[in-house]
């Protein structure tokens, strides 16, 4: 059995995305848009057009829908699955943490466990 370390949030989160080459992202390219299936504390499942190869370096800023400041990390890819939407390919991007400053790990986390108890709630009415 898998025992997780964080909470996890089953959400659409807007995320904007770089792909790191060597020690740094590109800041001349502009950030993809991506949002994710799932975030917890240690990672997310993005939704992606494009496939990513396992130990892929991203740096990302995650857009909270109650905050105005961003989270800022860097994540390697876990792995990569296809799945069709009407006919169309898309990817479910699984990504780990690497570096994350704590307090904003604590401010995901807060938002999450508040977003699980509001969920769980309106499914009890």
């Amino acid at each position: 059995m898998e025992k997780r370390r964080f909470v996890r949030l089953n959400k659409m989160i807007e995320v904007a995305c770089k792909e790191i080459i060597d020690k740094y992202a590109n800041p001349v390219i502009p950030p993809s848009v991506l949002y994710t299936q799932n975030i917890s504390g240690g990672g997310l499942l993005l939704f992606s057009p494009k496939y990513m190869e396992k130990d892929t370096r991203l740096e990302f800023t995650i857009v909270l829908p109650d905050n105005k400041r961003g989270i800022d990390a860097v994540g390697k890819v876990l792995g990569s699955s296809e799945y069709n939407v009407e006919g169309i390919k898309q990817y479910r991007i699984k990504v780990n943490f690497t570096e994350i400053n704590e307090n904003d790990r604590d401010r995901l986390i807060k938002y999450i466990l508040r977003e699980d108890i509001r969920v769980n709630r309106n499914k009890k009415k």
